[in-house]
């Protein structure tokens, strides 16, 4: 009965596959891409459901997160493709970037997804400002790893000294500031003001001493 029930399922799907092959030759509408985004999908979908039944299969949540990302990309590109052109890489990074986070949400104890997480999502993130904004994406992506660091520090998982983080994401969210501030041409007045502060708070400090 399985092999009978093997055999109908694999002739099905050749038979799906040359009509589609058939529909694609007749018209200019791109039935390959339906197939394709259908079979990442349905991958994705299956890996995540093994991921589900198996607690000890949590490296199953990776590729079935990515592949039904990389399913929904393809249907979205086929049906809006300017949809698809805008927020591709979005979508494709977005989903490395929860796939990752999913690991960890399974388990505390893999506090090294966060860091993968964060950076796919801080990427992903930079795709929509070049995207739609005029700004220059690096300061999101600095931005976005100083907030990964962040949440090394504050989120149960990472073991021994959880204060080093914070330097790290200091200087990174410090930088992403002069970033951002650089690329709206304004550097000149931040670092007037920069000195003046500095130069205001060194004199106060003279006179509280005295």
């Amino acid at each position: 009965m399985k092999k009978y029930n093997w055999r109908m399922l694999i002739g099905a799907l050749l038979v799906a596959v040359g009509l589609l092959s058939f529909l694609n030759i007749l018209t200019d509408f791109s039935f390959w891409g339906i197939l394709w985004g259908s079979l990442f999908g349905v991958t994705g979908i299956a890996f995540l459901v093994y991921s589900r039944n198996d607690q000890k299969a949590w490296w199953a949540i990776i590729p079935g997160v990515i592949l039904l990302g990389l399913g929904v990309l393809i249907l979205l590109s086929v049906f809006l493709p300017g949809m698809g052109d805008s927020i591709g890489g979005f979508i494709f990074l977005g989903g490395v970037s929860l796939a990752f986070w999913l690991v960890y949400l399974r388990n505390k104890n893999f506090w090294w997804a966060i860091i993968p997480g964060g950076v796919f999502g801080s990427l992903a993130l930079v795709t929509l400002v070049d995207e739609f904004t005029r700004f220059d994406g690096g300061f999101v992506f600095l931005f976005g790893l100083a907030v990964t660091f962040a949440l090394l520090a504050i989120l149960p998982g990472m073991p021994g000294n959880r204060n080093w983080p914070w330097i790290p994401a200091g200087i990174l969210a410090v930088i992403s500031f002069f970033t951002i501030v650089s690329s709206m041409n304004q550097m000149s007045y931040v670092l007037s003001f920069l000195f003046i502060g500095l130069g205001l708070f060194l004199i106060v400090r003279n006179f509280v001493k005295k």
